[in-house]
């Protein structure tokens, strides 16, 4: 459901984006408005991606997931991780000068790795993951 509201959100920005270039009969500031429009959609996923480590942290830290809802967990973790990185490359390059939103996404994407190492990754044992929770969740 999630997927589905991100891919809304980012259809509608672009659509008005559109709506806005073929209304007027100035030259468009193409440049300005894909900044714009980049500033936009990127905390669009922000606000996904903290929906996304709330669901990691509310279902998969305090509770037993099945088998299948780690797959989807796994495949949501991936999908996430790989599209910050291809955020990041807009947000990265020099010209767009946006070291904010640059900062913001290496601390998503660190979180990101974390929630995906903690369940999924093959060379972190049951035992160091748990120490990894005990480490961060003190009881």
């Amino acid at each position: 459901m999630a997927y589905f509201h991100l891919a809304k959100a980012l259809r509608e920005g672009f659509l008005c984006s559109m709506n806005v270039v073929m209304n007027d009969s100035r030259v468009p500031d193409i440049q300005a408005q894909a900044r714009d429009l980049t500033i936009r959609q990127t905390e669009q996923w922000f606000d996904w991606m903290d929906g996304m480590l709330e669901v990691h942290r509310s279902m998969f830290v305090f509770r037993e997931p099945t088998q299948a809802q780690l797959q989807e967990h796994k495949a949501g973790l991936k999908l996430a991780i790989r599209y910050c990185l291809f955020i990041n490359t807009l947000i990265a390059d020099p010209d767009f000068n946006e070291p904010d939103l640059v900062s913001r996404l290496q601390v998503r994407v660190r979180q990101l790795q974390d929630a995906y190492d903690t369940f999924h990754d093959a060379a972190l044992s049951d035992a160091q993951a748990e120490e990894v929770l005990k480490q961060v969740f003190l009881e």
